[in-house]
């Protein structure tokens, strides 16, 4: 284990115990949640978790991700960071804002349709995704800054702050939603505070940094991120929106399932999070063939282990959702076997990502990610049985991506070997 540890990233190690930690209470929350409303008012609380988690890491992720990269290069030279989180915070400002009016804008619509009438989860909803964009600055000062302890201990103080205010509210015995909401949207500023209250000399002057590539790194970025969200999360919602009066509950029980049926995924992160350094590596010493080797290695072990996902979640998945959610949330063998080779299909185009990231074409991966946002709307015209429309469209949607990013990443290595061949040459 020791030898294993020495070559994982700088911080990988208490990061991973992080991630791992705010997962399994994510796990919790929402079977605590399900099993103490039940379907019908879980249902809103469901929904108030998929559409925060998808806005919140969508519209904010890259600015954690930017921060990093800007703080850790001003800090190798000691140039200071403080104007690096004020012109990150303004961007993040700015995409407060126009969430915040667009909220605004579809209020009834979202109460009604999405919360079932609970205006308290729309205030909630609001101020989660704003907590989330504060969390991801202050983890993207704390990676820069290698204060990767501190980044772990953000995550464990955003699950547990969760789950223990849960537990109050299961004590007391609250039978509405409200409550719950009021427990997401406190997490996130709990986690700032125990994660930046210990430490010091996080500010240190500098120059200004320039807009201009701030912007366009951001930019391509964002739209990246959100593409991936959308994927990620846009099933549950499209349930809910799909369902008529002759189906209740089945957002909140078809989201469980995916929660169970997500868990290679997860698992995926820690993996994802070592793969881009050492692609990145590859590409600087313009090793396209160990690139490739490195990608094709990887992506043999993702089919492998989703092929037994799939066979797996097949034959245990209900029993799974059974045990862990209760008896009203079951489905199918056939729903749990798709949802599991969704996640396949996305931990699949992850690892391209990764690959077009590092020979630095952002913009081609957002482009496949855009598409295939635009293709699972229109995918879900396949089929009248409401699950396995959405299913379909996701399974759709994502493999299209998978493609994509193949044929990208093999023209852009294709281009890039062309090229040293000829300086080889020259």
């Amino acid at each position: 284990m020791h030898r294993l540890s020495e070559r994982l990233p700088l911080g990988a190690v208490p990061v991973g115990i992080g991630l791992l930690h705010n997962g399994v209470t994510a796990y919790l929350f929402v079977v605590i949640a399900s099993r103490a409303l039940g379907p019908t008012a879980y249902e809103p609380v469901g929904m108030l978790w998929a559409a925060t988690f998808l806005l919140g890491p969508g519209l904010f992720f890259p600015l954690e991700q930017e921060t990093a990269r800007l703080v850790a290069g001003h800090d190798e030279i000691e140039s200071g960071t403080l104007s690096v989180v004020r012109r990150v915070a303004l961007v993040g400002i700015c995409f407060g804002t126009i969430f915040l009016l667009s909220a605004l804008l579809a209020s009834d619509w979202i109460i009604d349709e999405l919360f079932d009438g609970e205006s308290v989860l729309f205030i909630a909803m609001v101020l989660v995704v704003v907590g989330l964009g504060a969390g991801h600055l202050a983890r993207g000062l704390l990676a820069g800054k290698r204060r990767f302890v501190a980044y772990a201990r953000h995550l464990i103080g955003e699950g547990s702050s969760r789950v223990l205010m849960l537990l109050v509210v299961v004590l007391v015995g609250a039978e509405t939603a409200g409550p719950y909401g009021i427990i997401l949207m406190l997490a996130p500023p709990l986690a700032i505070l125990i994660s930046l209250g210990p430490e010091s000399c996080l500010f240190t002057k500098g120059p200004e940094i320039p807009w201009p590539p701030l912007i366009r790194a951001i930019g391509s970025l964002v739209a990246a991120s959100l593409s991936t969200a959308i994927l990620l999360n846009v099933s549950p919602l499209a349930v809910k929106i799909l369902s008529d009066d002759t189906t209740e509950n089945v957002a909140g029980i078809f989201l469980n399932a995916l929660l169970v049926a997500r868990i290679p995924l997860f698992f995926f992160q820690a993996i994802q999070a070592s793969l881009l350094p050492r692609l990145a590596f590859l590409v600087s010493d313009r090793d396209f063939v160990g690139l490739w080797q490195e990608l094709r290695r990887m992506l043999v072990l993702v089919t492998v282990v989703g092929g037994i996902a799939v066979v797996g979640f097949s034959f245990s998945g209900p029993f799974l959702v059974k045990v862990a959610f209760g008896s009203d949330f079951l489905v199918s063998a056939t729903d749990m076997a798709l949802l599991a080779t969704s996640s396949v299909g996305l931990m699949l185009a992850l690892t391209f990502s990764q690959g077009l990231i590092a020979c630095e074409s952002h913009g081609r991966m957002a482009v496949a990610w855009i598409v295939g946002v635009l293709i699972f709307p229109l995918a879900t015209s396949i089929q009248k049985d409401l699950f396995l429309r959405v299913e379909l469209a996701l399974i759709t949607s994502v493999f299209v991506v998978v493609v994509l990013m193949g044929l990208l990443l093999q023209r852009c290595l294709s281009r890039e070997g062309v090229e040293i061949f000829r300086q080889r040459n020259a």
